[in-house]
């Protein structure tokens, strides 16, 4: 009887330490949730007249207050297409 009351305090425990918030989600339209950018393929950042900009290992890109050097705000980040090409961590697409 000790063990099974004992089994029974350590799922009462466990089961109150998850979180019964439901994760975050982004509006329904699609677009990314306010303050994050969205997520463009390389090619979608050049089809807009962007310039793909790394991150030179700072972190900076990954910043919500990240500016190009034109002092515009990041178009998106840069992600990997489906199937395609290795995108490099921390990428963004900057307007020119």
């Amino acid at each position: 009887m000790y063990i099974h009351m004992k089994s029974w305090v350590i799922a009462v425990l466990l089961t109150s330490c998850v979180s019964s918030q439901p994760p975050p989600q982004g509006p329904p339209t699609g677009e990314p949730a306010k303050g994050e950018r969205r997520t463009l393929t390389q090619a979608e950042c050049d089809a807009q007249g962007g310039s793909i900009v790394g991150d030179i290992g700072d972190g900076a890109t990954h910043r919500s207050d990240y500016v190009c050097s034109s002092g515009k705000p990041a178009l998106g980040d840069i992600a990997q297409p489906e199937g395609g090409p290795i995108a490099i961590e921390g990428s963004v697409c900057c307007p020119r």
